[in-house]
């Protein structure tokens, strides 16, 4: 997910629920937004798959994963060259902190999940790439499972509303984003002058 910023000339019919088809002629960019106290304390689940926080050293191993999930979606063409250079930025960025906010799934020695997260209210968006699963590894319920323990780490750092920005037709937006209250609006990408120093990803 981007930090995209919302349309302010948008008309307010153009918020939809996560349930209807998320495509727009006017913008192939939505943002969802999820109040954290409406985020359950617990997901049932039957997987025995260990969902943990990266440590500093795993910044190589959770960009990867990251840009290998989104790279065969085919809702990122047109887009993917923008987003690896602002999530290996915002990766650089967050794990030079002593503890980075970021989980992720290991199977055996590779990574095959992760959700990179922006702590700060003040932020365009906190959801920096959203739950990234493998394609191999989807539809176990993984993404749920990472969305949730993302949100349930934003409302333990005092966040009340958290949001994401991604592209309207990707795998997450249709089937993941929607769960936990998550309501989303159509978006334009910002132009350069509007977009904060931190998240600009042209030169």
């Amino acid at each position: 997910m981007l930090p995209l910023l919302f349309n302010r000339h948008m008309s307010p019919d153009a918020a939809v629920s996560g349930t209807v088809q998320l495509r727009s002629a006017a913008s192939p960019w939505v943002r969802f937004t999820w109040r954290t106290d409406r985020v359950p304390d617990y997901v049932p689940t039957v997987s025995s798959e260990l969902i943990r926080p990266a440590i500093k050293e795993e910044s190589a191993k959770v960009i990867e994963v990251i840009l290998n999930s989104l790279a065969l979606d085919t809702s990122w063409n047109g887009s993917f060259v923008k987003v690896e250079q602002y999530l290996s930025e915002a990766v650089g960025r967050l794990f030079n902190q002593d503890e980075p906010l970021c989980f992720v799934m290991p199977k055996g020695n590779r990574l095959v999940a992760a959700s990179l997260l922006d702590p700060s209210s003040e932020a365009p968006s906190q959801l920096l790439s959203g739950p990234a699963v493998l394609a191999e590894y989807r539809n176990r319920g993984i993404g749920t499972r990472l969305l949730h323990a993302s949100l349930a780490a934003l409302r333990d750092r005092g966040l009340f509303s958290v949001s994401g920005v991604t592209r309207a037709g990707t795998v997450g937006a249709r089937h993941v984003y929607t769960k936990f209250g998550g309501m989303c609006e159509f978006v334009q990408f910002p132009s350069r002058s509007e977009v904060p120093q931190e998240a600009k990803i042209e030169k």
